[in-house]
């Protein structure tokens, strides 16, 4: 069998490393991929939902998997379909439960799946009377996509009236912040949660930690994602039936009748957890970045068996199986460095997530310990003269693999430390429970 993947960071490296472990898989391409993966999986350049179909149908590939939204949201499964080509993820309009976060707090709000209390604005003045007047701590959300990063979280009046600012009227991330969702900041314990479904039946994966603020103790900005780690402190029957029955089936049923199509793929449920009511802080239509790094690890059965039973709408007649192992995993991110030009000093890069440099040369990859860590590349590009060069705000994803959440966050760690380029930067913390 051969398998494309269509990503080009961490989480698509995960991906096509769990095909290119999978014993029906004999090639993987990743499309565009980066020059990280392309050290040990082959990459093509191809990058637009029309390019993905071409290069499918050249290499005559049996499958094919999706890392992130934007394909998915642009219709790539429809497409696919649209000439017989199997393809896991959801259609275009299915793939609406992450391309727009108003559409979805609505639809839950209309199914009884618990959410914070919410309101939607498409005007700005509007929606700074509404903060003016709820008093209390909010969430502002941009609608659409936005990387990631399209989520304020804030601790009073005046960040909210900024978070406005920033989204609906400065358009720091463009057309995704011609409307927003303001809702009440939740308190108390916040997980990813992932289920397999081919539209009637969920198949849930194990529960991760991720980190997403930039800097140690949870502060500074919101990122796509600074860290992780599975298994959950939580993880088991007890939550898993918790949130399938409260969110995940109830979110699948009720958006197929609603729409009249089916939801097919992968769901991942943001959710906090308060009085153990779990509330759906958001809903993506894709494995997490990082999450994915640190949960495919874990799984024991093909990927390409699971993607089949998707596709054919028989996932319930087999069981899934997961490793017990720990992976932790720690994003090695491009700080502050100095911006040059011609050789002189212009001031400095922040570092991510705000503007960063580009090209410093990676060293040290050769000293990691590869029985017990792995990388999975993300931002990077291959130099003629200097090799392997940052590329990204996040630079490359470090997991440590363990019998405990210390173990493995004391190799990842471990071997971060091996790792240098200028800037470089992580948290300290990560799996530090």
């Amino acid at each position: 069998m051969k398998v494309l993947v269509v990503d080009s960071g961490g989480r698509g490296h995960s991906i096509a490393w769990q095909f290119k472990n999978d014993p029906n898989v004999k090639e993987v391409i990743c499309a565009p991929g980066n020059a990280g993966i392309a050290t040990e999986i082959r990459c093509e350049n191809a990058r637009t939902n029309e390019e993905f179909l071409l290069l499918a149908k050249k290499e005559k590939v049996d499958l094919t998997f999706v890392g992130p939204e934007s394909p998915l949201t642009n219709g790539i499964v429809d497409l696919f379909n649209s000439e017989k080509m199997p393809i896991v993820g959801p259609q275009k309009r299915a793939a609406i439960l992450e391309g727009s976060k108003a559409y979805t707090k609505l639809l839950c709000r209309e199914i009884g799946v618990p959410v914070a209390e919410f309101e939607v604005f498409d005007n700005p003045d509007f929606a700074k009377d509404y903060i003016k007047k709820i008093g209390y701590p909010v969430v502002v959300k941009a609608d659409g996509l936005a990387a990631g990063k399209g989520s304020i979280v804030c601790s009073n009046t005046d960040e909210a009236l900024n978070a406005i600012e920033q989204i609906m009227i400065k358009k720091e991330f463009g057309e995704a912040g011609n409307k927003v969702v303001i809702e009440k900041r939740l308190f108390g314990t916040e997980i990813s949660f992932f289920v397999f479904t081919d539209g009637e039946n969920i198949s849930p994966m194990p529960v991760a930690q991720d980190y997403k603020r930039a800097y140690d103790n949870d502060e500074g900005l919101n990122t796509g994602g600074m860290g992780a780690y599975s298994p959950h402190r939580l993880e088991g029957r007890e939550l898993t039936e918790l949130v399938s029955e409260k969110v995940a089936m109830p979110l699948i049923k009720g958006f197929k009748e609603k729409e009249g199509i089916p939801y097919k793929g992968i769901l991942y449920c943001g959710l906090m957890l308060v009085d153990n009511v779990p509330h759906l802080l958001e809903a993506n239509v894709r494995l997490g970045d990082p999450e994915a790094e640190v949960i495919l690890p874990r799984l024991i059965t093909p990927l390409s068996d699971i993607s089949y039973q998707i596709i054919n709408g028989v996932l319930k007649d087999n069981k899934i199986e997961w490793s017990q192992d720990y992976y932790c995993d720690v994003v090695a991110a491009q700080g502050r460095t100095r911006q040059m030009k011609n050789g002189k000093s212009k001031g400095w890069y922040p570092g991510y997530p705000a503007r960063y440099g580009k090209g410093y040369p990676i060293s040290g990859l050769e000293n990691i310990d590869k029985k017990n860590c792995k990388i999975f590349f993300a931002g990077v590009n291959f130099s003629e003269t200097k090799g392997l060069v940052t590329d990204g705000g996040r630079v490359l994803h470090v997991i440590g693999k363990g019998k405990t959440l210390q173990e493995a966050r004391t190799i990842a760690y471990e071997n971060i430390q091996k790792i240098k380029y200028e800037g470089i930067r992580y948290r300290t913390d990560i799996g530090k429970e």
